[in-house]
Parts: structure tokens; C-alpha cells; sequence
């Protein structure tokens, strides 16, 4: 057994830390803010994941289209929570932004593999317009719901660097560390954000992406216990627990 955590070990860790961060985002009173910042690696270790299993699965496709059905089916649901819970529904939907984010890698690695130079910098064009779509993406639906890239300006960089840097952990941590200080001084306010409370500066953590770091280093290469149940234990999980966490929220008025 080789040292380190492998694909399931990692998995577990980051749905441990999703729990408590979105119980906080929910229900701010119950857990201290300081929460949130400490789980900003979740969603980049999902992606960073996402980015490996890029490299490995056996059919590309199948990866593609589960992502998508489940951002949709998600989408619909958050629809659906706005309604069930009077506009305070569920924005949160990490399947899309990890759909958006195959996409555009996926379109790079066609344009690597292609000879053909117009068909080349036609797929380059894509991956990038989409690139920039996902960066500003909001689209206003019904009830106060909207269409949103959770973490999008955090998330999609940080799959670019992950798929261009896939064969070189120091590269993808240089990459990260620095636009994670990129994001605390432009998008952020740097150190005059920090100054104005204590519970400001946890919320706006989402620079902070450079806690995945770590992790990334302590992967192991393996893929872990693997069955069917884990295949899709996150794809049920993650709209569940979030689920559960605003009934809880509406029938104790934990929030």
C-alpha cells in the first residue's frame, strides 16, 4: 500500500467538510464562521478529482453525460427548493460547474489530438469562449431561483490549471498559490477586506483554494474501494444532504 490517500479516502474527507460548510452557509448560528474558510479545499479537491478521473475513466462519454444529467436534474430541484421553501431555496450546484468545467478540458484534449489546424483553433475558440461564459454566467429563473456556477471564479481557473498541470503537482500548486493571492487582493479587497469583521472575512474565503494543495500532494495514485454504490454515492449525496440541511433549517429555525 503506498503512502498517502487515495481517490475514496479523499472523497470522504472533502463530503465531511462539504457537510459542515454548507450546515454554516444554511444555518450561520450553529457552527462557527471560521468553518467556512477551513473547507474552501472542498470543492477544488471535487474538481481536482474530476480532473484526474478526466485522465483515467474508460469512456469520457458516460463521465460527460453523468455530470450533466445530474447538473440538470440538480438545477431542477433548485427550482423546485425555491418554491418549497418560500425564495430561500438551494442555489448551490457544483455538478454544473463541474460540467462546464469537463467541457472545456474535454474540448482542449480534442484540439491536442487533432493534425487538422482550423479544426485545431476552432475547438481552442470553444473551450475558451465557454471558459468565459462560465466566468459570468447568471441567468435569472422563476421563484428567485437562478442558473449560477457554484465557485465559478475559483473553480474554472483552477480546472484549467489542473488539466494543464495534470502531469506536475509543483506547477498545479505554484499555478494555485498564486491565483488564490490573486483573488484575495483583486476580488477580495486583500488586507483591507480582512480588516473590516471577522465574520466578513470568513464568508468572502473563497480565495483560500490553496488549502487543496495538501491534498494534492498526499494523493496517492490509487483509486481506493470502488463499487457501484461509491460510483454514485455523490451524486445522491450531495443534493441529499443539502436537502436535509434546509428541512432541518425550516422545521428547528436553526437560521
Amino acid at each position: 500500500m503506498k503512502f498517502g490517500l487515495n481517490r475514496a479516502q479523499l472523497k470522504n474527507i472533502a463530503l465531511v467538510f462539504m457537510v459542515l460548510d454548507n450546515l454554516w452557509l444554511r444555518c450561520p448560528t450553529v457552527l462557527n464562521p471560521i468553518v467556512h474558510p477551513i473547507t474552501r479545499f472542498v470543492s477544488a479537491l471535487f474538481a481536482w478529482l474530476m480532473v484526474d478521473g478526466f485522465f483515467h475513466t474508460k469512456s469520457k462519454g458516460k463521465y460527460y453525460a453523468r455530470l450533466w444529467i445530474a447538473a440538470i436534474i440538480m438545477q431542477i430541484g433548485s427550482v423546485i427548493s425555491y418554491i418549497v421553501f418560500n425564495g430561500d431555496g438551494i442555489p448551490d450546484n457544483i455538478f454544473l460547474t463541474l460540467a462546464f468545467g469537463f467541457t472545456i478540458i474535454w474540448l482542449f484534449e480534442i484540439a491536442k489530438n487533432t493534425e487538422a489546424t482550423g479544426k485545431k483553433l476552432l475547438l481552442r475558440g470553444a473551450a475558451i469562449l465557454i471558459t468565459l461564459v462560465a466566468l459570468v454566467l447568471f441567468i435569472p429563473l422563476p421563484f428567485g431561483a437562478f442558473i449560477m456556477l457554484e465557485g465559478g471564479i475559483q473553480l474554472i481557473p483552477f480546472i484549467l490549471f489542473a488539466y494543464f498541470f495534470h502531469d506536475s503537482k509543483a506547477k498545479l500548486a505554484i499555478a494555485t498559490i498564486i491565483y488564490s493571492f490573486l483573488m484575495f487582493f483583486v476580488f477580495y479587497g486583500g488586507f483591507a477586506g480582512i480588516q473590516n469583521s471577522f465574520q466578513m472575512f470568513c464568508f468572502n474565503s473563497d480565495w483560500m483554494t490553496l488549502l487543496v494543495v495538501p491534498f494534492i500532494f498526499l494523493y496517492n495514485g490509487q483509486e481506493g474501494r470502488k463499487t457501484a454504490f461509491s460510483k454514485w454515492f455523490f451524486y445522491v449525496f450531495y443534493p441529499l444532504h443539502l436537502w436535509v440541511i434546509a428541512i432541518l433549517d425550516v422545521v428547528f429555525k436553526l437560521s
